[in-house]
């Protein structure tokens, strides 16, 4: 019996997947493909850690040091007993007291960084000592009493083993899995080559590790090849099919490697000169503001990647779908950019070149690419015909080719804009090539008053030449089948007297007609400085209307920061306390430097101070000032739990009907995400408030622009105080929230949105049979595909239903953060088509939902179905739609019953 249920326990963890990487080149999406992802720790920023701690597993050397790492207790040479030559490491004399401390130090370090799980690794290092029996036995002995003391220190951590076979039967309870390197592939260090394990080896191997499944442990073999993904892909299938769980890297576990289950690549690669832009900043690119939008909207992140400063990234095919080069100016990898662009292609990624090539563009390089080059024999003010290929046309704008001094062609283009000139001379200044494409100069976009205009769809040639596939593309701009609503308010202005009432503050003004009466989810923020100090004899009156605020049930408190600060990289820059950081930077608070603390969580905690305790669980934060902190500020705040927003300049309008107005969801700072507004502001509208102040009436129609054609936006109304100040400004609001309350939407708070914000860059794909596999969080519940699609209810997981809209469908998930989605042509089974909250879980044809609001529901059903609700609820039926209202309860479950 002890057997069979250490069979059936192991049954249910083959399906779990391990990484190995020691290399810093991880990232969020990664690492939740993965159950388990070995790091070597002092390699990486340790949020990861933080952020997955249960995935997340620190390498520990146990039974050999390493001279080169740095460890708060350095090492002595009697804990030593021999070398490891091929690694310059020693191998310890696992008795030592000292040592055996060392290591649990070691360990302790690890654990308070975050890290929950260890691999030990160089289990078998004191194989050294075989030929001296006696202190072989006491070696191992020692080893044993480690294993034992971690997993009575750590009872709750999952300890990894590389080796140790021989000792199994006696630590096979203290561990979860054990691992073994070169099943089938093998590395050798020593000659920095790869090549087929030897049959005698694989067998012992194999043996080895099929003996540990009886344990109930999970087996592992890390392989090794410097052949393509498809070839890693192919290996790790192999030794699946041994009943083994693989893992494919190279030789060094520098890069991202391969299970049996092929992983999507979500990340795009985008190379450009930062130096030519505004303080070296990426947030005034031409490739943020201008590609990362197209990008994402088809589900992939874009990456990017200063080549002013930063070498040429080596590690691609593992990590990148695709590249993009848009160069301006000159940067020190000028000169390289050649031969890694040849690299890149020859490994099957598509490469889009946009403005130049970077490189010198003459015949001998171009003819790698299928290109080739000639002088334009034309004079300078010559009529040069532009013709559209393919299905393209103008898109914001017509295309005018700028004289091109050199003629580009290619043999195997398909051209998308040809120039003819008068001499019969031709050239191809946007084409898509068998390796990618390319869009050169002012041919794809025309700047007009500093805004760039398409002249072709970048959506329609973005996809096609990265070759962006049809992938269940994550999308945090719907929530269970309906656009997204909710609603933040900045703290500016609370003290703003009312042109109405000059008794009435503007936070007083609002309280009725706004946030009284429109009972629908919103986060609400304060300025602590404004508040308790720049009108001390208001502070009395305003702290009682915060509490009063706060007090309304669908109300959620948030800081909008202390002091106010204008400029987040100039005010955290200097460390002297300089009269001139407080007197520039930030609200005029009498004798008031800058503290990030008091910015940040000190400012949300006076906030929260106001509310009731059953409102004070998500620490809020909206940035202030110019909404740029940097990498180190949003990794302050991650770690003190703030989620934050702001940023992101989407106002596109009937007056400005361009792309350039319509951000992408948020910017990479490093290894963190600031996760932008949905639309604008009424300061944007109003002219930074000089008027027109009914202005903000406008934003109406940014939400429709950014819904169709495409639905790039959730609808974000945000505003501040000061809005209901005037009576053209507060009467544009009262418009904006009639207009909103009448759409069909999902209204979830804005500490919702920014978790589903956060998901987008942080969800994993892969392929399945008949599907995809999708895991993250389990905060972004939505997926979308650009057509029309069903899905096997009964075999996926995870899956609440799907909601054809705006040429999409939007596929519902669950709260699991583990899916399974199944395609099939017809769907038989209940599903959910909307609601206007979202899905907790579901498990077949049972669904658990949740809303903000009195919950309401569709559902399709199926012709002899019915169902049951644990709340009362007032149903309609209409030919297989199923409507489902309560009037006051915000969660369901509902159950179907099918002949």
């Amino acid at each position: 019996m002890l057997v069979l249920f250490l069979l059936l326990l192991s049954g249910l963890f083959a399906d779990n997947h391990y990484a190995f990487i020691y290399s810093k080149n991880i990232d969020d999406s990664f690492i939740n493909f993965y159950d388990k992802v070995v790091v070597e720790a002092d390699a990486i920023d340790n949020i990861y850690a933080i952020r997955y701690p249960e995935k997340m597993v620190a390498y520990v050397s146990v039974g050999e040091i390493e001279p080169w790492r740095k460890t708060k207790t350095p090492y002595k040479k009697s804990w030593v007993i021999s070398k490891n030559k091929t690694w310059n490491s020693l191998i310890a004399d696992l008795r030592n007291k000292e040592y055996q401390n060392f290591i649990f130090e070691r360990v302790a370090s690890l654990y308070k960084k975050g890290y929950r799980n260890f691999f030990l690794d160089t289990m078998d290092a004191y194989h050294v000592t075989a030929k001296d029996k006696k202190l072989f036995k006491h070696q191992q002995k020692a080893l044993i009493e480690i294993i034992h003391k971690l997993h009575k220190k750590y009872p709750k951590s999952e300890l990894i083993l590389n080796r140790g076979f021989e000792l199994l039967d006696k630590i096979h309870n203290d561990i979860s899995a054990i691992v073994a390197e070169s099943l089938i592939s093998r590395y050798d260090n020593a000659t920095k080559s790869y090549s087929k394990v030897p049959k005698a080896d694989y067998k012992w191997i194999l043996a080895r590790l099929k003996e540990a499944k009886k344990y109930g442990l999970d087996a592992i073999s890390i392989d090794y090849s410097d052949g393509s993904t498809k070839e890693r892909l192919e290996i790790a299938k192999k030794i699946k099919e041994l009943g083994i769980t693989p893992y494919v890297t190279d030789g060094l576990l520098q890069e991202q490697g391969e299970c049996e289950v092929e992983r999507v690549r979500r990340n795009v690669l985008i190379l450009f000169n930062a130096s030519a832009f505004d303080e070296n900043n990426s947030i005034y690119s031409d490739v943020h503001l201008s590609i990362s939008m197209p990008i994402e909207h088809f589900g992939y992140i874009p990456k990017l990647c200063d080549l002013s400063t930063k070498e040429l990234p080596q590690s691609i095919e593992d990590r990148y779908h695709a590249v993009v080069i848009w160069s301006n100016g000159q940067t020190k990898n000028d000169d390289k950019l050649y031969e890694w662009s040849k690299k890149v292609k020859q490994r099957g990624v598509k490469i889009l070149f946009l403005n130049s090539f970077i490189f010198q563009k003459n015949n001998q390089n171009l003819k790698s690419f299928g290109l080739s080059v000639e002088k334009n024999r034309n004079q300078l003010t010559s009529n040069v015909k532009t013709n559209y290929h393919h299905g393209y046309k103008p898109y914001e704008i017509p295309a005018s080719v700028d004289f091109e001094s050199t003629l580009i062609k290619g043999s195997n283009t398909q051209a998308i804009l040809e120039t003819t000139y008068p001499n019969g001379q031709i050239s191809q200044p946007i084409a898509l090539t068998p390796w990618g494409g390319y869009a050169l100069n002012s041919a794809f976009l025309i700047d007009i008053n500093n805004i760039n205009h398409w002249t072709i769809s970048p959506f329609k040639f973005v996809k096609e030449a990265l070759r962006l596939e049809d992938i269940p593309m994550p999308d945090p701009t719907t929530e269970a089948g309906r656009r997204i609503l909710f609603v933040h308010i900045d703290g500016d202005g609370s003290i703003e007297r009312v042109r109405m009432d000059m008794d009435k503050l503007s936070i007083e003004y609002l309280m009725n007609p706004i946030f009284k009466k429109y009972k629908i989810p919103q986060s609400v923020s304060i300025i602590e400085g404004e508040i308790e100090e720049i009108f001390p004899k208001l502070t009395k009156r305003l702290k009682k209307d915060v509490r009063e605020l706060y007090a309304i049930p669908w109300i959620e408190p948030a800081s909008h920061t202390y002091s106010h600060p204008f400029f987040w990289a100039k005010v955290v820059l200097p460390k002297n306390r300089s009269p001139e950081v407080g007197k520039h930077f930030h609200l005029p608070i009498k004798d008031y430097y800058f503290s990030l603390k008091k910015e940040t969580i000190g400012s949300i905690n006076y906030a929260l101070s106001f509310a009731p305790k059953s409102k004070q669980k998500e620490k809020l934060l909206f940035w202030s000032g110019d909404c740029q902190p940097t990498r180190d500020i949003l990794a302050y705040i991650e770690r003190q739990g703030i989620l934050s927003l702001n940023g992101g300049d989407t106002t596109v309008q009937k007056k400005n009907p361009t792309l350039a107005y319509i951000a992408p969801f948020g910017i990479e700072r490093g290894e963190y995400w600031q996760i932008y507004t949905g639309q604008q502001d009424e300061n944007v509208y109003t002219n930074d408030w000089l008027g027109p102040f009914w202005g903000f009436r406008n934003v109406i129609e940014t939400y429709k622009m950014t819904n169709k054609p495409y639905r790039l936006k959730p609808i974000d109304l945000y505003y501040h105080y000061y809005s209901g100040s005037k009576l053209a400004s507060l009467n544009a609001l009262k418009e904006v929230y009639e207009w909103v309350m009448k759409q069909k939407t999902s209204k979830l708070y804005t500490s919702q949105y920014i978790k589903k914000g956060r998901g987008f860059y942080r969800t994993a794909i892969a392929k399945i049979k008949g599907g995809y596999e999708v895991r993250n969080s389990g905060f972004l519940r939505t997926v979308r595909f650009d057509k029309k699609i069903s899905i096997d209810m009964r075999r996926s997981r995870g899956v609440a239903g799907f909601n054809f809209d705006n040429n999409s469908t939007y596929v519902t998930l669950d709260s699991s953060g583990e899916y399974k989605i199944i395609l099939v042509k017809k769907t038989i089974s209940p599903y959910l088509i909307d609601s206007n909250g979202w899905v907790s879980k579901v498990d077949k044809n049972h669904f658990e939902l949740k809303a903000n609001m009195p919950i309401e529901a569709n559902f399709y059903l199926p012709k002899g179905c019915s169902f049951k609700s644990n709340i009362t609820m007032k149903s309609k039926k209409r030919n297989h739609k199923l409507s489902l209202n309560s009037k006051s309860k915000k969660g369901a479950t509902v159950v179907f019953k099918c002949q």
